[in-house]
């Protein structure tokens, strides 16, 4: 294999194990607000990175050349920076009408990272995942799901 085709190899294991974790039977996605920055230029991955790594998250990984995905991590907290390559994902994100949960959506998800539903396994600690867009970045936060309320 050259040094060419590695790293969009990689690039495109870590995005269907990315999409695995993210898409584990139990967890959800919400939308957060859409923020402008102060800045006049559009934003990138590796800048909203290094704004995170100074209030002390620390990275655990950055994909591509320029960045196109990074992961953050504080305690518990957990951070995905990241610009949709994908135009149908960019699109549903920045559309307030599509439901993220939308079977269609997830559908999508994992047939482009060749998954299935039989390939995910339920999350052990289920999360909501609130997706925020500031300057053409979108940034992923999660937090537990609430418990399951019971009709009992």
């Amino acid at each position: 294999m050259s040094n060419k085709t590695k790293p969009a190899t990689d690039l495109a294991a870590i995005i269907k194990s990315l999409k695995g974790y993210l898409l584990e039977k139990g967890h959800r996605f919400e939308r957060g607000p859409i923020y402008e920055g102060q800045s006049k230029n559009p934003a990138s991955v590796a800048e909203t990175a290094k704004g995170y790594e100074a209030r002390g998250y620390a990275k655990y990984m950055q994909v591509g050349d320029p960045p196109v995905y990074a992961m953050l991590g504080r305690g518990q907290e957990e951070v995905h920076i990241f610009q949709p390559q994908d135009p149908k994902v960019r699109e549903w994100l920045e559309d307030d009408r599509t439901a993220l949960n939308d079977p269609t959506v997830r559908a999508h998800l994992l047939q482009s990272a060749g998954l299935s539903e039989s390939d995910l396994s339920s999350a052990s600690k289920p999360q909501v995942f609130r997706i925020t867009e500031v300057n053409d970045v979108f940034i992923i936060t999660s937090e537990d799901a609430p418990p399951t309320r019971s009709t009992h």
